[in-house]
C-alpha cells in the first residue's frame, strides 16, 4: 500500500503544479505588473499566500510576472492591480476582493480530497496548454 502524502507535502505539490499552469498560460503574456515581456516568469500573487491561503490556487489572483517585479519590486502590486482589473475585468476583479475579505476573516483549511483533486486537475490543464 502506498503511503499517503500529508497535507502540507500535497499542498507543496499542489504549489508546483498550479505554478506550472499558471507559467504555460501566461507564456506569451506581459508581465501583470510591469507590462514587459519576458521569457521566464514566475507566478505572481496578487493577494500573497502568506495572509491568504485560500486563494492561492485561484487563477484570477496568479499571474505571470517577471521575477524583478515579483521578488524585487515592493511596489509591484501597483501596476499588478492596474493590469489585473484590465485582464479579469472589473467584475471579477470586485469578487476576488470580496473573496480575499472572505479568506481573510474565515481563513481555510484544505483538506486531502481537495488537493488531490486540484493536484490532478492542474496537470491535465498544464499537458493541455503544451
Amino acid at each position: 500500500m502506498a503511503k499517503k502524502l500529508t497535507t502540507g507535502k500535497l499542498l507543496k505539490k499542489l504549489q508546483v503544479v498550479f505554478n506550472a499552469y499558471i507559467r504555460e498560460r501566461d507564456k506569451d503574456k506581459p508581465c501583470i505588473s510591469c507590462g514587459k515581456y519576458f521569457d521566464k516568469k514566475d507566478a505572481g500573487h496578487y493577494f500573497a499566500t502568506s495572509g491568504y491561503s485560500g486563494l492561492r490556487f485561484d487563477e484570477d489572483n496568479v499571474h505571470g510576472e517577471c521575477p524583478g517585479c515579483n521578488r524585487f519590486n515592493d511596489s509591484h502590486l501597483i501596476g499588478y492591480g492596474i493590469n489585473l482589473q484590465s485582464k479579469i475585468g472589473a467584475d471579477d476583479y470586485k469578487a476576488l476582493l470580496t473573496k480575499a475579505d472572505d479568506y481573510k476573516a474565515n481563513g481555510i483549511k484544505w483538506n486531502r480530497a481537495e488537493l488531490e483533486e486540484k493536484i490532478k486537475y492542474y496537470t491535465e490543464k498544464v499537458k493541455q496548454l503544451k
